[in-house]
């Protein structure tokens, strides 16, 4: 809910006293998240910061961390029926349903970091691009659900780590049980050979202590968010199965409260907090992955350094993932091969690439 202060400067003549601002507005800005998560200590109060800053404390923030207003999954009733303003982040993912196609920047790549990503996937949702019954992306994913969004950080690339088993060749995937973050993410260990098994973030560690899964997809810069960085010993990296990317959202009704002025900072800062909340992910991650090696004996071997089975395929299961998840989109309604086409331009005008096939695929 919006609380709006409006402070009326009593002006005395004799002393020319300052007028106070015309209309002060505090929002409640909530995640779901901890606090040491990369999207909370490095964009969601960055962000708030910012914008108090550059408004002059004109705009200001209650926030609720941890769930403690609206739990992962919960962000978007939580807009639309008033109890928080803003949801830094939005989690689309574990909306079921609500977003269809937002999952696409999860599909695997290579050679693409955070800040590329972040980039790619704020052009998708500016570009006028029209997808399905005359809707762009934006209008296709977020216009009707009476909230206005901005791209978050992206992640870093998902690698895929173990803490005992090796995984040097295709059959060690076999029967495997890792953790899968996400639908998409279960496509990829499928086509891996792998068993998914879907868990959220915090519930990871309990996982990999009790050798429920061996192992996890998952930004090595995100390790630390679930204290899970002395579990993982062995990682594949050079290699992205996707990176997870949302939204910084804000309801229609507290975006409208703002002044012309004040929209205009909220949309400016949004989009530099997100590239330097990008940077944030690619420090973070070589940071943890050094520590790793130093401290935890932690592994990390390159896909180029794996053998060409191995190679082929995870390209193959790639390959794969762009297709099953553009069919299974599309047969549930959804423009997921014009999404899928459009990301695919953007992604690779940053300079990152595809697995093989898929560029064919998409120009069927």
């Amino acid at each position: 809910m919006t609380f709006i202060n409006r402070t009326f400067g009593l002006g005395l003549a004799a002393f020319g006293a300052l007028a106070a601002p015309a209309l002060a507005q505090n929002f409640t800005m909530s995640t779901g998240l901890g606090q040491p998560h990369m999207w909370t200590a490095w964009h969601m109060e960055p962000f708030a910061a910012a914008m108090e800053e550059k408004t002059g404390g004109e705009v200001t923030f209650t926030k609720f961390y941890g769930g403690e207003l609206a739990g992962v999954g919960r962000s978007l009733d939580s807009l639309q029926t008033g109890v928080i303003d803003i949801a830094s982040p939005l989690l689309a993912p574990y909306h079921e349903g609500r977003f269809p196609l937002s999952d696409v920047t999860q599909l695997p790549t290579y050679g693409t970091d955070s800040p590329m990503v972040t980039r790619a996937f704020q052009a998708l949702l500016d570009s006028d691009v029209e997808l399905a019954d005359g809707k762009t992306f934006y209008e296709y994913e977020i216009t009707d659900k009476n909230i206005r969004v901005w791209a978050l950080g992206a992640t870093g690339p998902y690698s895929i780590s173990t803490t005992e088993k090796v995984l040097a060749e295709p059959a060690d995937f076999t029967g495997t049980p890792l953790r899968a973050g996400s639908a998409l993410h279960t496509i990829v260990l499928e086509n891996l050979g792998a068993t998914p098994v879907t868990l959220p973030g915090p519930q990871a560690y309990e996982a990999l202590s009790r050798k429920t899964i061996d192992g996890i997809i998952i930004s090595i810069s995100d390790w630390p968010s679930y204290s899970i960085q002395e579990l993982l010993r062995h990682s594949i990296v050079n290699l992205s199965i996707g990176h997870w990317e949302s939204y910084l959202a804000i309801s229609d009704q507290a975006w409208n409260e703002m002044s012309e002025e004040n929209r205009k900072l909220f949309d400016e800062t949004a989009r530099e907090i997100a590239l330097t909340n990008a940077d944030k992910w690619v420090e973070n991650g070589v940071s943890v992955q050094e520590t790793s090696e130093a401290d935890d004996g932690g592994s990390f071997v390159s896909i180029n350094d794996l053998s060409q089975e191995m190679q082929d395929h995870i390209a193959e299961a790639g390959r794969q993932t762009w297709v099953d998840w553009i069919e299974k989109t599309e047969a549930a309604g959804h423009p997921a091969r014009a999404t899928a086409r459009l990301y695919a331009e953007l992604i690779q005008a940053e300079g990152g690439s595809l697995p093989e096939g898929v560029a064919e695929y998409l120009a069927e």
